[in-house]
């Protein structure tokens, strides 16, 4: 087999006029196979592909059995920063690469039979402009029995599901603003899309506003121009007027100096020990709101770790409370995020999008009403979730698999583990996450002198909350000395003493009723 010439285009407008004189094709595994035995005159793109062949070189032989029966009469194209990546992927196949509108003439394009075979008919993409719009699209898509998709895990599983829904639907709603936000770093992304694009053409592609120029630029043979969403869904309801940003948040950078030094002293009194943090966090908070005032830093983030039931996810509750008293904390257990799939129970997208969950990260995200979220034993979780708390920390917001953008601007993010250790730290933390966090302490056991001062805030804690079973205002100093009366001299754990303390509080006021 003789070696053939790659024809280079350098953007999509040098494609469009290839395709005024050539229907092109898109590279798909077998169907390029097939269509070439069929008619070999035929110009194929194969952009895609080589994207693809970046990430997974194990399909070079593959490629080169899809192409084999090129001719001379075929015109096979791609874009020109692709060029040197298609001389080393297809080296049996090219020798070499040219610009297409200087070395091919126009009498060797018009001696190319024209295709036999029906080409792409490129589409607009049908945009929304905010999460309320694409609400609305949901409950209108579910209401009519129109099948919605993300392309967040394109995958043979995906294909499937994909058939499934095309089977009896005349339109398919794929929403493409999460591929947009990938595919810089995952161009591999291409031609798993393209792929669906060729199978089912009863899909329509809709895609946030902000993302539109790249899925333009990178799906350039199957779309072309926008259109609002409503022209293709003419009654599609109007979006509420109100969203989720409206409601207002309770953060620590809103406090004015009188009222932050009060959250801190709160604080300070209700933490027992771990004077040292104490002091890191007031000087660090400071420093938080300041940057943040001029947009230098959106979140803080702390990281503690040390053993169980010493404190770390009650410095969490105490932040909570101490914007809001009796308020939700958004929290997250990652004990439950070892699996491979965890990002997408972190994240995932609404009911009605095919292989997606409600993500668990954003629903208490929503519920709460304070600028505090707790990542609880974040050492167990895995990889790709570690990377994406790289991002929003650096960022201070996240995206959800279908594009609904969550701002963490102002919020404190708490992450605890079990790790006993700085060593252990660093070996279980990603090097690149460590950098990311603002404050990172480990957390000691109660000294001796602590825990009986966690008896005493225990103490007060209940002549509050229990005031109408107490007989004065205060508890004798026999009857506290009686409480206190148990060894807690070996137990570390805070959590056991107060359990301890709890139940003969209980039966002290069971002793008073006889």
């Amino acid at each position: 087999m003789s070696l053939f010439t790659l024809y280079t285009y350098k953007n999509v407008s040098e494609l469009r006029k290839i395709q005024q004189e050539k229907e092109v094709f898109s590279f798909v595994f077998v169907e390029t196979k097939d269509k070439l035995e069929t008619n070999p005159s035929l110009c194929i793109d194969i952009s895609s592909l080589i994207c693809l062949l970046r990430v997974n070189r194990e399909n070079r032989y593959s490629a080169y059995i899809n192409l084999r029966e090129m001719t001379d009469e075929t015109i096979i194209i791609a874009e020109e920063s692709l060029a040197e990546d298609v001389l080393l992927f297809l080296p049996n196949l090219f020798s070499s690469y040219a610009p297409f509108f200087e070395i091919l003439e126009q009498t060797q394009l018009e001696h190319v039979s024209p295709a036999t075979v029906e080409g792409h008919i490129r589409q607009p993409v049908y945009i929304y402009n905010n999460a309320d719009d694409l609400n609305a699209v949901i409950e209108y898509a579910n209401e009519n029995h129109i099948p919605i998709a993300t392309f967040s895990r394109a995958s043979g599983d995906m294909k499937v599901e994909f058939e499934k829904f095309n089977r009896s639907a005349d339109l398919a709603l794929l929403d493409l603003t999460s591929t947009a936000y990938a595919i810089e770093d995952n161009k591999n992304l291409i031609y798993s899309v393209e792929l669906f694009l060729g199978l089912f053409p009863n899909i329509k592609i809709m895609a946030l506003t902000s993302q539109i120029d790249k899925i333009l630029k990178y799906f350039p043979l199957y779309v072309e121009g926008q259109k609002p969403i409503n022209t293709l869904l003419p009654d599609l309801k109007e979006v509420s007027s109100q969203s989720d940003s409206d409601v207002e948040i309770k953060k620590l950078t809103v406090l004015s100096q009188g009222e932050l030094d009060m959250f801190i002293e709160n604080f300070n009194h209700n933490l027992i020990g771990h004077p040292n943090f104490k002091k890191r966090l007031k000087y660090s908070l400071n420093n938080f709101i300041a940057l943040n005032k001029v947009k230098e830093q959106k979140v803080f983030s702390i990281f503690l770790f040390g053993k169980s039931g010493i404190g770390k996810t009650e410095v969490a509750r105490l932040m909570a409370s101490g914007l809001q008293e009796n308020s939700y904390l958004a929290k997250i257990n990652f004990q439950n995020y070892s699996s491979q799939d965890a990002l997408n129970s972190l994240i995932g997208s609404p009911a009605g999008y095919i292989g997606c969950e409600h993500g668990e990260l954003s629903d208490k995200i929503k519920k709460s009403k304070v600028g505090v979220v707790l990542c609880d034993e974040f050492e167990k979780t895995t990889r790709p979730v570690f990377s994406f708390f790289l991002e929003l920390l650096e960022e201070g917001k996240f995206t959800d698999s279908m594009a609904r953008e969550y701002d963490l601007d102002g919020y404190i993010l708490i992450f605890t583990s079990n790790l006993q250790n700085e060593s252990d730290y660093k070996k279980t933390i990603p090097p690149e996450l460590q950098t990311r966090f603002d404050l990172v302490c480990e957390f000691e056991e109660p000294t001796h002198s602590e825990k009986t001062k966690f008896l005493d805030l225990l103490m007060e804690q209940a002549e509050n909350k229990f005031a109408d079973k107490f007989a004065s205002d205060k508890i004798s100093t026999t009857d506290k000395n009686k409480l206190y009366d148990f060894d807690y001299s070996n137990l570390s754990a805070l959590r056991d003493i107060k359990r301890l303390f709890l139940n003969r509080l209980m039966d002290y006021f069971a002793s008073k009723e006889q």
